[in-house]
Formats: structure tokens, C-alpha cells, sequence
């Protein structure tokens, strides 16, 4: 099963950035290039078993995807762990890991392990779709940084 790990540095508190992964709704915010967060629903701040529901559209796919995801892990403030139940993926289990770092800032880790539909016929397309994952935390990775880093300012 593939796994991908991508860590970025962000400079605010730790506890923002875990609070800021409560609240699913933050997806959108971040959404990445040809991602559209159509609806977004669920009880916020995530709980220990709590479900989302996210209708996506993926540009350039027609149609709406319907995502649910659980929570099945959290330690405030450096995890939470949410895997999927139901969405375009066999597995896919996503760590949101929080380290504060020297400087007071955060470190946020995503570590990722899935797997496509479709065993053996899967393999084809799983480097296409471990570029598409790539770019898309890159994108997400970003904007997590830009808005903390935007509120920390603000708040600090």
C-alpha cells in the first residue's frame, strides 16, 4: 500500500494549527487547484467518532463525489486521524500530525496511506494518482501556512 508523508513548517502555535484541523469546513479553504467543496457537513469542532460528509467536485470529472470520513484518532494538540469510509479510494487514512518546533511555530506532517480501487488494475494509474495526491498537499500545505501564518499576525 503506497504511503505519502509531506511536512511543512508553519509559524504559529501549535494549538492553532490542531484547532484549525477540527473544523473540517476548513477544506474548502484550502481546497487545491480543480477541487470544489460543494457541501461540507458534519459536527465541528471534530470529536473521537465523528463523521463528515464532503460533496466534492474534482475539475475536470463531471459530477459530484461524495466523501465520508471518520475520525478514529485524536491527542490534542499533535494528532488527528481521520480515514475514509466511503469516496474514491480503497483506503485512505490521514494522519494530521502537530510538533512544535524550535522557533514556537508548528511543524504539520501529513501522512497519508492508500490505496485506489481496482487491485491489480489500480497499479496502472497509481503514479498518476500519487502525482495528482502530491500536488494537491503541496497546494493544501500552502494554504494552511498562508492563512495561520496571516492569523497569528493579526492575533500576535
Amino acid at each position: 500500500m503506497p504511503i505519502f508523508e509531506r511536512s511543512i513548517e508553519i509559524d504559529a502555535p501549535i494549538k492553532s494549527v490542531y484547532d484549525f484541523h477540527l473544523d473540517t469546513r476548513n477544506a474548502a479553504r484550502i481546497a487545491s487547484e480543480g477541487q470544489e467543496f460543494v457541501s461540507i457537513t458534519g459536527d465541528f469542532p471534530l470529536a473521537l467518532g465523528g463523521e463528515v460528509e464532503l460533496k466534492v467536485k474534482m475539475k475536470p470529472l463531471p459530477g459530484v463525489q461524495t466523501w465520508v470520513v471518520r475520525v478514529t484518532e485524536l491527542a490534542e494538540p499533535i494528532l488527528v486521524v481521520d480515514e475514509m469510509l466511503k469516496g474514491p479510494f480503497a483506503k485512505f487514512r490521514h494522519e494530521h500530525r502537530f510538533a512544535q518546533n524550535a522557533s514556537g511555530g508548528t511543524t504539520l506532517t501529513d501522512h497519508i496511506e492508500w490505496q485506489l480501487p481496482g487491485g491489480i488494475a489500480a497499479k496502472a494509474i497509481e503514479p498518476i494518482a500519487k502525482s495528482q495526491l502530491e500536488k494537491s498537499f503541496d497546494q493544501r500545505q500552502a494554504a494552511t501556512k498562508a492563512i495561520l501564518e496571516a492569523d497569528a499576525r493579526r492575533d500576535g
